[in-house]
């Protein structure tokens, strides 16, 4: 039996999540030891190591500077043009133009933007809430709506951008709606299994009513900065600046945003891991085992000695998990094109290295162990490989179908604020919808992330002691093990089939005697 891990340790010297010996290929998942919770030592409270801290600073100092540029830009364009005498650094200002020649100088105002945005964090907020209230039975069915109505959302925003010609957008949208169509076709089959897991990891958080709450205060964290982001924004968007300035300042102030919702979402997914890997550990929130206060010690291991892995974590994660979904989607569909295919396997190893180190599994032992990223990302994929989980993980696609509902709510909220940008100042849509569809992701991500937490910690629990998931839910535990045994077979038959052909391709090739 592997000795139990350490549950919401103080140090970072708990045990291992990895096993000591590899599995047999296809044997039964619930050959691993099984794990008592009354067994499960509760460590002393000790102090946390503080991890990632250089990531910790760069976060602070960007949240820091970035916060103050978007302030003056914002404040340099409320009530007049020009307030802080900033265009004086751009050679702007000069002559005015003669009378009847020329352009005349730009005099918008912050505010004139301003409400826009306050459009798109309205509709973005009213997304999320409606998320996190009807969780339940109607959000699966927003969720199935979001995988089968997305394709056809971008295809018509792509249609209207070439109507509008702007080809460059219409060219992405399109590309988007192609991509996205290719993707549910290629992993349609794995939908059911995939129900299934978010339908239990909704009945979990549902479960942990107090895990939702933390999701609406970090949502009323993040609107605060969307206040003065959009404040800042909508200055750029006024100022005087070229239109190919101001472009290339929207994007590094998007990345800036991305980052920092994905921080704050991140921070909300290792709390609510946390809380649930405590439930399945130790049979329900109200044992006698559960240590005291554990919302309110995972909350401040959260902000305080583990915020550095998070902001580390945060900038890599959602980029190479997307990528990899798509490789993953691509690679299926390939035939007999020998060159594309092993183009395509070259990108895939080299995203399943990535994996390894930036994964999202890593946010459960973070607010487990309180170990850095790095080193919780290994040792999370680490246990996936040597129990044989990684073949049910690679299988599942609920990251995928939460990852459409965020996009999906980032275009609504784009097309809400795109809309009324039509009527006000129709030459700056596309400035303020683009913008407008980030926030609206964002916030939407709020919501999705509560079910994604409970979904990581559902497949560590099943990977650290599968007798966890039967003890909470007996019927989910034979529909994983079921799952993952079919897995197994279909991964065991087809590199026997490999094999078999490679051996075949040798002897052809071989010169007669």
């Amino acid at each position: 039996m592997r000795p139990p891990p350490a549950v919401f340790s103080d140090t970072d010297g708990g045990s291992s999540t990895t096993v000591d010996g590899e599995e047999e290929e296809g044997g039964e998942c619930g050959s691993r030891g099984s794990l008592a919770p009354a067994a499960i030592p509760i460590p002393a409270e000790q102090a946390r190591q503080w991890r990632d801290l250089f990531w910790l600073f760069v976060f602070v100092i960007h949240l820091l500077a970035f916060g103050s540029f978007l302030f003056v830009c914002g404040m340099n364009r409320f009530g007049k043009p020009d307030r802080l005498n900033i265009d004086r650094f751009t050679n702007i200002t000069a002559e005015a133009p003669a009378a009847g020649g020329g352009d005349l100088p730009r005099m918008e105002l912050t505010e004139t933007f301003w409400p826009l945005y306050g459009v798109a964090g309205a509709v973005g907020t009213a997304l999320a809430w409606a998320w996190l209230v009807l969780m339940g039975s109607p959000t699966r069915q927003m969720m199935k709506v979001s995988v089968h109505i997305l394709t056809t959302y971008l295809a018509v925003i792509s249609v209207l951008c070439f109507w509008g010609e702007h080809f460059f957008w219409g060219v992405a949208f399109a590309v988007g709606a192609a991509l996205q169509f290719l993707y549910v076709m290629s992993v349609i089959d794995r939908f059911p299994f995939t129900m299934l897991v978010l339908q239990k990891a909704v009945k979990m958080v549902r479960d942990l009513p107090e895990v939702m709450r933390v999701a609406y205060a970090f949502l009323f964290v993040m609107l605060c900065w969307m206040v003065l982001w959009s404040f800042g924004v909508s200055g750029i968007i006024a100022s005087s600046l070229d239109e190919s300035i101001r472009w290339w300042l929207l994007v590094i102030f998007s990345v800036s945003l991305f980052w920092t919702g994905a921080v704050l979402c991140n921070t909300v997914h290792v709390i609510v891991s946390g809380m649930v890997f405590l439930v399945l550990i130790h049979g329900d929130r109200r044992s006698t085992s559960m240590p005291p206060k554990p919302l309110l010690k995972s909350l401040r291991f959260a902000v305080t000695t583990s915020f550095g892995s998070i902001c580390y974590g945060s900038l890599f994660t959602a980029a190479i998990r997307t990528l990899r979904w798509e490789i993953r989607g691509i690679r299926s569909k390939i035939g007999s094109n020998e060159c594309l295919l092993c183009c395509v396997d070259f990108l895939f190893h080299l995203v399943e290295t990535l994996v390894r180190f930036f994964n999202k599994y890593a946010y459960v032992q973070i607010a487990v162990n309180g170990k850095g990223f790095n080193h919780s990302a290994r040792d999370a994929w680490e246990l996936f490989q040597s129990t044989g989980i990684e073949a049910l993980i690679a299988y599942d696609c609920s990251g995928a179908v939460l990852l459409m509902g965020i996009i999906l709510g980032g275009l609504v909220t784009g097309t809400c604020s795109g809309v009324w940008t039509w009527f006000r100042k129709s030459e700056e849509v596309l400035m303020v919808g683009s913008t407008a569809i980030l926030m609206g992701m964002v916030l939407v991500g709020f919501a999705v992330v509560v079910v994604e937490g409970a979904v990581t910690s559902i497949y560590i629990c099943y990977a650290e002691d599968p007798s966890l998931i039967q003890r909470w839910d007996a019927e989910f535990f034979h529909q994983m093990s079921e799952a993952l045994h079919q897995r197994l077979q279909y991964r065991s038959a087809r590199a026997h089939h490999t094999i078999m052909s490679n051996r075949f391709d040798q002897q052809s090739e071989s010169p007669p005697f």
